[in-house]
């Protein structure tokens, strides 16, 4: 018994090693990606949240919305036990993709199509009509999804004031003076930024020298020693990820996957604003807020359509990092704690309240909760989930693992979607996702103990995916879980950037950051982009590519 009692020790200190050095790595991964942005200008030396340098720069919380509550009840219900369901029918079969020309000559598909600031055709109403038409033709073949049969709780809903009458609102206010003066610094760096192209928007000068060559050599030598590895043989065999089938209507009015997709780059780009839309403002100042000792920062836009959109910062926050580095610290900690605990960090409840106080301000404003949105990238994408499930407002959050708070169903038939890139190891941190077992908890069909919060939509190329399956075979030796480690984080870097997503969506990155960096290739769903919520459920449905959370 001594015997077995000191083996089981020592396979406990391997374990806690492991796992202490993927931390470490997942840190490395997480912010591997600030230099690239922040080393473009040392230069800026306060901060500037709300349009204030001073204010963001004093390390606690900053809002320029009102503090007003709104007394939304929140639920923190860690379900360990995970719900058995029935495998739903898988859609119809796909549509057909265009296949994107890729860069250079390589013979083995190593050739990368690069996402490039060059003045792309938007997609027409045309190219929405007919991804909507197709969709239009196969719903009479489309088989209702089985989906869990536990009745959806009720969501906490916030009640506007009863002094408060609902009208139709009015136009944005602009930006007052001594908020545009304010913003001026942020404004400055980014010019600088989009100079350097480190940033970018439709209309920005490119450089005649690119960093994109350098970028391509480096992830080419990288699959190349994955080849050597042996990484790139057949994998074992993986579970089938039940899909899901939409059968909703498509006549709901939502920001397109463009609008979100842009809203969550901003978050990224210090003094950028997303494409079309303009600043929510509140007595003459944009609301936005950010919290450095939680790690929670947002930002809130309105569309050209008068939607509000409600987007959450990604870890470091891009070009941000200049003007308030040390919340990166408190990011990453967020990241971490959500992967290797059973814990919400308080970065979710931070976006939960801020969420809230956008509710208070809309309906002061005449906006309905209909028309407000929550969308984010990465970190922000998960925070864009908790939110969506506490208080059910609909969105896309992009390159989103999954959360530890769950709720019977898990938002199957919700109107919050996660879209996520195959290769990427951030959306298959989860158990609704295989492929990274056993370093993440055991996968489990529509659910698990880390699962995603609405339905799933992939997109990429399946075969991305082929080192990691079999890299994560190897998590368990030291040897094995450190090539594990270093394939985890360079697959990170080639596709969870948000530029890889937009390359896939057919979207033309306004603003973009560090566009030069990661992998693009594979199919493009073309008009994806010009799509809203209830199209793309049924676009992805009718393409195979909506999956159960």
């Amino acid at each position: 018994m001594t015997d077995d009692i000191k083996r089981s020790s020592r396979r406990l200190q391997n374990r806690s090693f492991l796992y202490g050095v993927a931390a470490i790595a997942v840190y490395a991964g997480l912010v591997g990606i600030a230099p690239a942005v922040a080393s473009a200008d040392s230069t800026a030396s306060s901060s500037g949240v709300s349009g204030s340098a001073a204010e963001s720069a004093s390390g606690s919380t900053t809002d320029t919305g009102p503090s007003a509550g709104s007394g939304v009840s929140r639920r923190k219900t860690d379900d360990d036990a995970a719900k058995a369901i029935d495998t739903p029918a898988r859609g119809p079969e796909r549509t057909e993709l265009r296949r994107a020309a890729v860069r250079g000559s390589s013979e083995d598909n190593d050739a990368d199509a690069r996402v490039t600031r060059a003045a792309r055709v938007p997609a027409s109403v045309t190219a929405r009509e007919s991804v909507v038409d197709k969709v239009a033709e196969r719903a009479t073949d489309v088989v209702p999804t089985a989906v869990r049969t536990q009745p959806a709780p009720a969501r906490a809903v916030v009640t506007v004031p009863d002094a408060v009458e609902k009208t139709t609102p009015g136009p944005p206010q602009p930006l007052s003076p001594v908020a545009e003066l304010l913003e001026t610094p942020a404004r400055l760096v980014n010019a600088v930024l989009e100079a350097l192209d480190f940033t970018s928007s439709p209309n920005s000068p490119t450089l005649p020298v690119s960093l994109a060559p350098i970028n391509d050599a480096i992830f080419g030598a990288f699959r190349e020693t994955e080849r050597l590895l042996g990484l790139y043989q057949t994998p074992p065999p993986q579970p089938v990820v039940p899909t899901l089938t939409y059968t909703g209507p498509t006549t709901r009015l939502t920001p397109t996957v463009a609008q979100f997709l842009n809203a969550s780059a901003a978050e990224y780009v210090l003094g950028a604003t997303p494409g079309g839309m303009v600043p929510f403002t509140v007595n003459g100042f944009q609301m936005k807020a950010a919290n450095t000792f939680t790690g929670m920062a947002g930002t809130v836009w309105v569309t050209p359509e008068n939607q509000i959109i409600i987007a959450y910062q990604g870890t470091t926050g891009g070009s941000h990092l200049l003007f308030n580095p040390f919340i990166a610290i408190s990011q990453v900690i967020a990241d971490l704690q959500v992967v290797f605990t059973s814990s919400t960090p308080p970065a979710f409840y931070d976006a939960l309240d801020f969420a809230e106080r956008v509710l208070h301000e809309a309906a002061l404003q005449g906006y309905s909760a209909e028309d407000v949105f929550v969308t984010g990238h990465s970190l922000g994408g998960w925070e864009a989930q908790f939110v969506a499930q506490q208080i059910g407002l609909a969105g896309i959050g992009f390159e989103a693992p999954g959360i530890n708070t769950i709720v019977p169903g898990n938002g199957a038939d919700s109107m919050f979607v996660n879209i996520g890139t195959y290769g990427s190891s951030a959306p298959y941190m989860a158990t609704d996702l295989p492929g990274l077992q056993p370093f993440m908890p055991p996968y489990f069909p529509g659910g698990g103990i880390k699962p995603h919060f609405g339905p799933i939509v992939m997109v990429g190329d399946p075969a991305a995916m082929t080192p990691l399956y079999n890299a994560s075979q190897l998590w368990g030796d030291p040897i094995g879980s450190l090539i594990f480690m270093v394939d985890y984080l360079f697959n990170f870097f080639q596709y969870h950037l948000p530029g890889v997503q937009a390359y896939h969506l057919d979207v033309v990155p306004d603003p973009g950051v560090v566009l030069f960096l990661g992998t693009a290739r594979g199919p493009v769903h073309t008009g994806y982009g010009e799509l809203t919520i209830p199209e793309l459920l049924a676009a992805a449905s009718a393409d195979g590519i909506l999956f159960l959370p």
